[in-house]
């Protein structure tokens, strides 16, 4: 089984989209801490949450790999 890859034309060094990715992790602490902040009277707001920083999907997938010790197939 093949990961699939969508759109390889970006004008970015190696033709992926870049994205800031964040951990699933870390975006569930902040749903719950909006919640919180609501809870306690809060307003109702709008947050941008990232690391500020992009990656590829070809860099994420090589981390992957990497990390995992495994190629990861895509298509």
């Amino acid at each position: 089984m093949s990961m699939r890859v969508f759109g390889t034309d970006y004008p970015t060094p190696d033709g992926t989209a870049i994205r800031d990715y964040i951990h699933v992790a870390d975006l569930a602490q902040a749903h719950v801490r909006a919640l919180e902040y609501l809870w306690e009277g809060g307003a109702s707001d709008v947050f941008n949450l990232g690391t500020g920083t992009g990656h590829s999907v070809r860099q994420v997938i090589g981390m992957v790999e990497q990390v995992g010790g495994h190629e990861v197939p895509f298509v």
